[in-house]
């Protein structure tokens, strides 16, 4: 009798001073911080909230889809603006990869591109790197690439490492003549080929 008793007194007094401990800590937590100031907040923001409201724009968009001859295309940026007028979006460091259906990989890397699947257009600039799984790999000024179809177009100058040895040239075109046929990598514009023999 006499521990319920005081099993039911420790009840009471834990509903009294529990509440009240609780009270207590918020409003000393409420005394001793320090008071935020509005206008200093952008100081301390990593994200420019300026510059977010005047240019909108996409944080790591992706695209994926697949070509009429079976490859499929993803296409990833850090940061994509769109176009005002509709016309896709600009995008900041590129990276692309086209999986043909016959096992074959061609990975793409740029530091800016122009996005426009409604055109079926992908333009990579500013420095693009190809590399595929035959064993090239090359760099270029810009890549012009289709989303219906897997094609990689080099318009500018082209350098880089084939599997048989070093290969500059004035331009460079991927793509299938035939659906039933293999990638093939054409070099046009006076190619330099400096053979290296396999050891």
């Amino acid at each position: 009798m006499v521990r319920e008793s005081r099993h039911s007194m420790l009840v009471q007094w834990a509903k009294v001073v529990l509440p009240l401990a609780a009270l207590i800590l918020l409003s000393t937590l409420f005394l001793f911080s320090g008071k935020v100031d509005p206008t200093t907040a952008s100081i301390y923001a990593k994200v420019d909230v300026d510059a977010l409201v005047a240019e909108p724009r996409l944080t790591a968009p992706e695209y994926a889809g697949m070509t009429e001859d079976g490859a499929a295309l993803t296409v990833r940026a850090k940061t994509a603006t769109p176009d005002p007028a509709g016309n896709g979006a600009s995008a900041r460091q590129v990276i692309a990869k086209l999986e043909g259906a016959d096992g074959a990989v061609t990975d793409l890397t740029a530091s800016a591109g122009v996005l426009d699947p409604g055109a079926g257009q992908i333009l990579l600039s500013d420095g693009v790197a190809v590399q595929t799984s035959a064993g090239y790999r090359m760099a270029t000024e810009t890549v012009e690439m289709a989303t219906d179809r897997a094609t990689v177009v080099a318009p500018n100058a082209v350098r880089g490492e084939a599997p048989f040895g070093m290969i500059e040239a004035g331009g460079m075109q991927m793509g299938r003549p035939d659906p039933a046929a293999p990638y093939d990598l054409h070099f046009n514009g006076g190619v330099k080929l400096i053979y290296q023999p396999q050891k």
